[in-house]
């Protein structure tokens, strides 16, 4: 007569480690504990990190104080006007020190009143303020924004924004002397391809451009 089969754990141990055949079942229980907590704080860093990068952008009144703290409004004004005095400079060096005819000096008083009109209009505040807001919560974050406002607060920062108007001028007048020395040289650049152009087109039969056939 057959025995039955003798039940326990001995007789499930076969079936049991097939189930549960898994790399991490045969891991002791505080290993597995360990590396749980490890994946844990390894998501919960990761999501740290992509809610900073997905951080709401800073707000307007942050933004508002830092302008105010640089004085952005004053500088913007400061711009326009600098463009006009600009605008009018360059036109007495095309006369050349020519005295213009009263029909001359009709028709660039109208271009510079029209020109500077133009530029009030495109730097006018209400029409910047909008655009370096929008700027401003495009590039920064809200702790960069409130930062600056802090060191402009400061009597450093707020000697830099004294300062720095004074600091932009010399900087493009020094930019112009330096092209205005370069001027010849540059001409003389253009001059040369040029030739080289007409030449290599005179060689292909090809006419010169602005050549009448």
């Amino acid at each position: 007569m057959d025995r039955p089969m003798a039940e326990g754990p001995a007789a499930h141990s076969g079936s049991d480690m097939r189930l549960n055949d898994t790399p991490s079942s045969h891991l002791p229980a505080t290993v597995r504990r360990g590396s749980f907590r490890i994946a844990s704080l390894a998501a919960m860093a990761w999501l740290g990190l992509a809610g900073s990068a997905w951080s709401a952008p800073p707000t307007v009144a942050s933004i508002e104080a830092l302008l105010a703290a640089t004085k952005s409004e004053a500088l913007i004004a400061k711009t326009g006007a600098d463009l006009e005095r600009n605008m009018r400079d360059a036109v007495q060096a095309s006369l050349q020190g020519r005295k213009p005819s009263e029909r001359e000096q009709q028709v660039i008083d109208k271009m510079t009143r029209e020109s500077a009109a133009l530029i009030r209009q495109e730097l006018n505040w209400s029409h910047m303020r909008p655009m370096m807001v929008q700027i401003y919560q495009s590039t920064f974050t809200q702790e960069e924004v409130d930062g600056q406002t802090a060191f402009y607060r400061t009597p450093v920062g707020m000697a830099v924004v004294e300062k720095m108007p004074a600091v932009m001028q010399a900087t493009m007048a020094t930019t112009q002397q330096s092209m205005a020395r370069l001027m010849p040289q540059l001409q003389a650049i253009a001059k040369k391809h040029m030739a080289e152009a007409q030449a290599a087109g005179a060689a292909a039969g090809t006419p010169p451009a602005g050549a009448k056939p």
